[in-house]
């Protein structure tokens, strides 16, 4: 193996064979290096970084070296040590030494000049900072994820010079991000002529018992907006006097207490009872798709309806603790053309789930039934034990046309932009009169009972047999106001009058003006001009005005159901200002409390059992900013 001489590095090392010793070590293990084909890169580096040697100057090639000849000891034209080097590097092959030595802490370039490392400035670190406090929140994270090993690693690569903040930090940011949302939210309320509150309890995992109150809107442009206020600590018994405490607490916070309309509930006895404490000029609204699955429960109480409930939990079970038959059951389901789906087990909290479970059984009955009758997947005993009949199938799907009406109105209900009070009736006169009362060919004797007593469940609990000695329901105010049902088709026509009379009494016992309602002078100047002439013709404006806005109200056309009421109102508000503002006001009572229910998924996504400890402080700090994420700035 030849040896060209050329590198620099045999000024302080000799070749004896294969090996390379440095002259500088001292001659032990330790100082030897291998040079197969003249290689001197480990050697260069071993006198660079250990004797802080390197050189600065071409060597002579008009001079060359062979192994033959010896090596100069010292030469202070050619090596200099690291401090002179930083001021002087001529050599090529040491400008390619000194870049591969930045480049193991260069993870950026900068962008207008790409030999220089981009710093991490102050003002950088706080975009990060801010944009973290931002996806903690909106993506239900733990604060400790920013001072976690794959942040930490993550942040390496992205920015490298970035300097993780702590928990603390974050928090306070998250605070901040808080406030700000507090005063948006705040503005739109005191712009509101009026408010809609939902509210609700629930207890975490670690049996800790928070209270959960959101609002309610129309703004002026005629957009349904809805706001979680808070969820804090319940710390109290779930009394009426407790209960109507801590709202009151929450309205004054948010100063709202004057201009809440009503407050949606579930049917507990507790929270319908604490309504009244707060003001008796709220209303109290309970929550309409709760009602409807406690008359739907009353029904389902029947001994038959019962047994089949329990026989398709048993099936659901069976396919849900054991792997095998539910990977035998989604190949059955691919070789039958059928979606893969998992069976869907009932729950008495959850609405509609005894309808999804007997549905998801129905549609996959032949894959159920391919796997039971495998002597492979499923013993004898078990097959037996879990068959259904074949009348048992025809009656759960009567069962699922019978329930069906109720899960589709139930979803109607609980839709967060289109859940107004004024649906209430009109739906459930359509259901009682188009479903229930109608009998299908060769329908279970059963199941027409059924439709009865569900029926009468709920006129009663809605109180859809209203007589006109009665005092008008929020509902029928509501259902007026909305342009889709406003000529009361689904109210006995004998109750209209009182009801319209209701709304007139409403509209003249109350100034409506908008407080911010400015008038242009030409505006006033025409105002001035109408009421001379109504003088002169003697006509009272006011009375006039009100009667012929009424009148001409009831004479426009019924929106179609299907057509969004606020945009009708949207076009329509200039011509009719009066009926307007008080549509504004009523139809921003929402049907049903799923708003304040919807806080449960967020909570239990934060308060998992590793985080059971999660101060109360803190989850109503992520609850709050996750509901409220559309307004983060």
């Amino acid at each position: 193996m030849s040896m060209r001489g050329k590198s620099w590095v045999w000024q302080y090392a000799k070749r004896i064979e294969n090996k390379a010793y440095c002259n500088l070590c001292d001659e032990d293990d330790n100082n030897e290096f291998s040079c197969p084909g003249g290689t001197t890169g480990s050697l260069g580096r071993h006198l660079t970084t250990i004797h802080g040697l390197m050189v600065n100057a071409v060597i002579n090639k008009e001079q060359p070296r062979t192994h033959d000849e010896q090596q100069p000891e010292n030469d202070s034209d050619e090596v200099m040590d690291i401090d002179e080097t930083n001021k002087e590097i001529n050599l090529e092959k040491n400008g390619r030494s000194r870049m591969r030595k930045r480049r193991t802490n260069i993870h950026y370039q900068n962008t207008n000049n790409g030999n220089n490392a981009r710093s991490c400035s102050k003002d950088r670190c706080e975009l990060i900072n801010k944009a973290l406090a931002k996806m903690i929140a909106v993506n239900q994270l733990p604060l400790s994820f920013c001072s976690s090993n794959g942040f930490h690693d993550f942040m390496s690569v992205v920015e490298l010079n970035y300097k993780p903040c702590k928990e603390e930090a974050i928090k306070t940011r998250l605070k901040i991000l808080s406030s700000n949302i507090e005063e948006l939210i705040k503005n739109y309320l005191q712009d509101a002529s009026s408010i809609c509150c939902t509210t609700d309890c629930w207890t975490s995992i670690s049996q800790e018992s928070y209270i959960t109150v959101t609002a309610h809107v129309i703004d002026s442009k005629w957009c349904a907006k809805s706001y979680i206020l808070t969820t804090h600590e319940m710390d109290k018994r779930h009394t009426a006097e407790n209960l109507s405490e801590q709202l009151i607490n929450t309205f004054g916070k948010w100063n709202i207490t004057n201009k809440i309309l009503a407050i949606v509930t579930d049917n507990a006895k507790n929270i319908t009872n604490a309504i009244p404490l707060i003001s008796p000029e709220i209303y109290s609204v309970k929550c309409a798709a709760h009602t409807l699955q406690l008359a739907v429960n009353c029904v389902l109480k029947n001994e038959n309806i019962v047994n089949i409930i329990k026989q398709c939990n048993k099936i659901v079970g069976h396919f849900k603790y054991s792997t095998l038959a539910k990977t035998s059951l989604e190949e059955k389901q691919e070789l039958l053309g059928l979606t893969k789906t998992t069976l869907l087990q009932s729950c008495k909290t959850r609405w509609n789930s005894i309808y999804l479970m007997m549905e998801r059984l129905v549609l996959n009955r032949c894959a159920i039934f391919n796997v039971l009758a495998d002597r492979t997947i499923t013993s004898q005993s078990m097959a037996q034990k879990l068959e259904i009949k074949e009348y048992k199938w025809l009656f759960i799907e009567s069962l699922i046309q019978f329930l069906k009406p109720i899960y589709v109105t139930t979803n109607i209900f609980c839709t967060e932009n289109n859940s107004s009070i004024s649906m209430i009736r009109p739906l459930l006169k359509q259901i009682i009169e188009k479903h229930l009362m109608q009998c299908r060919e060769n329908e279970y004797t059963i199941v027409q009972t059924l439709k009865q007593t569900l029926a009468s469940e709920i006129k009663r609990r809605f109180s859809l047999e209203w007589d006109s000695t009665e005092s008008v329901l929020l509902e029928q105010i509501a259902s007026f106001l909305d342009p889709r049902f406003k000529d009361l088709d689904h109210e006995v026509l004998s109750n209209h009058e009182a009801i319209r009379s209701k709304i007139k009494q409403i509209i003249n016992q109350n100034n409506y003006l908008e407080p911010n309602e400015i008038t242009t002078a030409s505006q006033e100047q025409q105002n001035k001009h109408i009421s001379y002439l109504e003088y002169i013709f003697g006509i009272n404006n006011e009375e006039n005005d009100l009667t012929k806005e009424f009148q001409n109200y009831l004479a426009e056309p019924q929106l179609r159901f299907t057509l969004d009421p606020l945009e009708w109102w949207k076009t329509r508000y200039s011509k009719y200002p009066t009926i307007g503002k008080l549509a504004k006001k009523y139809m921003a009572i929402t049907a049903t409390s799923v708003s304040a229910e919807r806080c449960f998924s967020t909570a239990g996504n934060i308060v998992t059992r590793k985080r059971a400890s999660l101060s109360p402080e803190n989850v109503n700090l992520l609850v709050f900013l996750h509901q409220n994420k559309q307004l983060m700035i």
